[in-house]
């Protein structure tokens, strides 16, 4: 095993810690080659160090790669620097496509000086509670991993399908949105996962403004557009 980490989780099977190192030494390769071939210059940050979200390893195949880095200031560094025939759009996140992937790169101002253990625990549904802090040599492109962090939800989770919630968004329409796409993967996401968002979308004040709600909605351009439609819709039939 290239990652011997995963054999210090007891609760791991290891036939199944054998499949998450493969998989991860996949996601790794893929983003080398991403930094190597989609940038323009060589880059101004001899070293690059960020969060890989580790559900992209619950499977054998993906949707995306999703990487936090440190500052705002990094992100504004990494970005400029690659290609932009490779962009799709900005929303939460730069989003690139490359070869069949899609490369997220994101920063968030909640997750400035935090650890890993900080940045799992923010996570919502089971089948993302893992993560690893990894850094970028931009003079060879290689990504080392430097500490994971995965959590018994997320086994549970790849073993049984079933995808249960931990918190609910602060915009309890992400949360919403987030499972029903998981949901219309394939996933079982529980009955209880529906309640909890919305119990949280019933305490929505009437005074609050409905643009509050369209923070950190997830998609392209259309995609959004047609969820703030359908929230607004919902807000102002629930107001009156």
């Amino acid at each position: 095993m290239k990652y011997d980490f995963f054999n210090d989780y007891d609760f791991i099977p290891y036939d199944l810690a054998i499949k998450f190192d493969y998989r991860l030494e996949n996601v790794v390769n893929k983003l080398q080659n991403f930094f190597k071939n989609v940038k323009i210059d060589s880059f101004e940050d001899e070293y690059v160090e960020f969060y890989l979200a580790g559900s992209c390893i619950k499977a054998d195949s993906f949707r995306d790669i999703d990487i936090f880095l440190f500052t705002k200031e990094k992100l504004k560094r990494v970005c400029s620097n690659l290609d932009r025939k490779y962009f799709l759009y900005e929303n939460n996140s730069n989003t690139y496509l490359y070869d069949t992937d899609l490369v997220q790169i994101v920063y968030r101002e909640r997750f400035l000086d935090k650890d890993l253990k900080f940045i799992v625990d923010i996570f919502d549904f089971h089948s993302t509670k893992i993560g690893f802090k990894c850094v970028l040599d931009t003079k060879n492109f290689e990504i080392t991993v430097n500490n994971a962090d995965v959590r018994e939800d997320f086994v549970n989770y790849v073993l049984t399908k079933k995808n249960g919630l931990t918190r609910v968004n602060l915009n309890p329409f992400v949360t919403l949105q987030r499972a029903i796409h998981f949901l219309k993967r394939g996933d079982d996401v529980p009955f209880y996962v529906f309640l909890e968002i919305f119990s949280k979308i019933s305490l929505i004040e009437k005074d609050e403004p409905i643009e509050k709600y369209f923070d950190r909605l997830q998609g392209d351009e259309e995609k959004v557009k047609e969820v703030k439609d359908a929230i607004s819709k919902y807000l102002s039939f629930k107001n009156n």
